[in-house]
């Protein structure tokens, strides 16, 4: 069992103003936490509410009479300006699949100065969880967080650790930037402990060792990601034109179905009225786990829809904009923020039921995984073991 803890406890205003909104820890057993992977059931948490989404009663009528589906307001393309090469790929992709006419996203660096400001953040927040308590943190989420979904997002929480305001801060946080030099994977001998992964609930992750698979390590490019995203989920929250419009996100190492249009076509009237995000592609999960939605067309089936499980990889996934803002209200919260990587919190959201999620079956996007990657390069340069085929791919 752990102890009721709170971030405040011998802490000064202005380093609670700095970390952000104040935030208490739950007593209550959640498993060790960190010998787990993300996707481990939760003790006390339902899963997805596979109850309030069944089609059977959710479905629009009019989204059920009609399933053409609708153009994406927006299709953005997360990409590091200076990867030249995936985007000259990706623009073969817009040629030969005219849904995907997207816009590339500016994703940030991993040696961009706000992405060391947040490593520093996040450092100093794990050590104050624990030096105010003997066991390993918990943290509960407020009671606000999915209803503000439909509200303004403004500026909380880990909002406000990259903004020009914090920088004055920079050196009461930590001189870890100063004192520690890290390649943006893993330096394989750090002159400070690395951070690595939290997990469920949990404020920290596991205690450093060598021994730590990849997955496991909190490094400053799997920061970088979560950053990227979330910059985007707050644009496509931010154009609000009154209607629950929907986005889709890419990453820049994919390849696709030729089919697509078709398959999601076919897919979309079994939509519930209320989603927040879609998987077009996913890894690391199985997300056959929960029985398909019924499918109304049942002549050449090639895909089917699932309520997710824990998807990881963030490589093609569809948003609500009221499911851009949940994620944002959960993402920013401060002891969840920037505390492992976007997939796994992604998955723990998912498997927790704090967000409402589907994933395509089998996947209609996949990482290509022939490039160097950005974020994990794995043992052989391009990213983890997990593999995917396409029927019939752009490549």
């Amino acid at each position: 069992m752990f102890s009721t803890t709170s971030l405040g406890l011998g802490m000064s205003a202005a380093t609670l103003e700095l970390l952000g909104d104040a935030f208490s820890v739950i007593q209550t057993s959640l498993g060790d936490g960190h010998g787990n992977p993300s996707d481990s059931e939760p003790t006390r948490v339902p899963m997805p509410g596979l109850q309030r989404t069944m089609p059977s009663k959710a479905v629009s009528a009019a989204v059920a009479e009609n399933t053409v589906l609708p153009m994406f307001s927006d299709v953005f393309v997360v990409s590091l300006p200076s990867r030249a090469d995936r985007r000259a790929d990706m623009e073969r992709i817009r040629q030969a699949v005219p849904l995907f006419n997207f816009s590339f996203f500016d994703a940030t660096p991993a040696d961009d100065r706000r992405i060391s400001v947040i490593y520093d953040t996040v450092k100093q927040t794990r050590e104050t969880y624990t030096t105010s308590s003997s066991t390993a943190p918990t943290f509960l989420w407020p009671e606000d967080a999915s209803a503000l979904s439909h509200s303004p997002l403004g500026q909380a929480g880990a909002d406000r650790w990259a903004t020009a305001a914090l920088a004055t801060e920079t050196a009461a946080l930590s001189t870890s930037t100063q004192t520690a030099s890290y390649d943006t994977h893993l330096d394989p001998f750090p002159r400070a402990e690395p951070l690595t992964c939290a997990s469920q609930n949990y404020v920290s992750g596991p205690p450093y060792s060598l021994a730590l698979p990849p997955y496991q390590l909190l490094t400053r490019s799997k920061l970088a990601c979560w950053h990227s995203h979330v910059a985007v989920l707050r644009a496509i929250a931010e154009r609000d034109d009154g209607t629950d419009k929907v986005a889709l996100i890419l990453e820049d190492d994919i390849d696709v179905e030729r089919d697509v249009e078709e398959r999601l076509q076919s897919l979309w009237g079994e939509l519930p009225e209320q989603w927040d995000m879609l998987f077009l592609g996913h890894c690391w999960s199985n997300e056959s786990y929960h029985a398909a939605l019924p499918h109304a067309h049942t002549s050449n089936k090639a895909s089917s829809l699932h309520p997710s499980r824990a998807p990881k990889c963030t490589h093609a996934y569809a948003v609500t904009r009221a499911g851009a803002r949940r994620l944002v209200e959960h993402l920013r919260y401060v002891p969840f923020a920037y505390s492992r990587a976007l997939d796994q919190a992604y998955a723990w959201l998912v498997l927790s039921g704090r967000v409402r999620s589907y994933s395509v079956v089998p996947s209609l996007v996949v990482q290509r995984k022939v490039l160097s990657s950005d974020i994990d390069p794995g043992e052989s340069g391009v990213g983890s073991h997990w593999r995917e085929s396409l029927r019939e791919g752009v490549f």
